[in-house]
């Protein structure tokens, strides 16, 4: 099994996940909290996460990703952590850590 670190600034806590995990899950794991409200699907955007470096290491940038980023509601080098899958290692942060 391939395993990629995801990194979480301020804390400079790590973890190691599996190819094809989700940053939200990611969060869990390292006991971080991350809001959504939502069954993963991105409709909420609360998972909304900036990617500090990494960020070809993710997955393609999914429709409701691209759908919020066109409404103004996902800026630059952010993701929702609930579609986001690692494919590499990653870097993130949020405004409430």
């Amino acid at each position: 099994m391939v395993a990629y670190t995801v990194c979480f600034i301020p804390s400079h806590r790590t973890i190691q996940v599996s190819h094809g995990t989700s940053l939200l899950e990611a969060c869990h794991a390292a006991g971080l909290p991350l809001a959504s409200s939502c069954d993963r699907s991105g409709i909420c955007r609360a998972c909304r996460v900036q990617i500090v470096a990494g960020e070809d290491n993710l997955c393609a940038v999914t429709r409701p990703e691209q759908e919020a980023k066109r409404q103004g509601a996902l800026g630059n080098h952010e993701r929702l952590a609930c579609l986001a899958r690692v494919q590499g290692p990653v870097t993130i942060t949020t405004t409430y850590w």
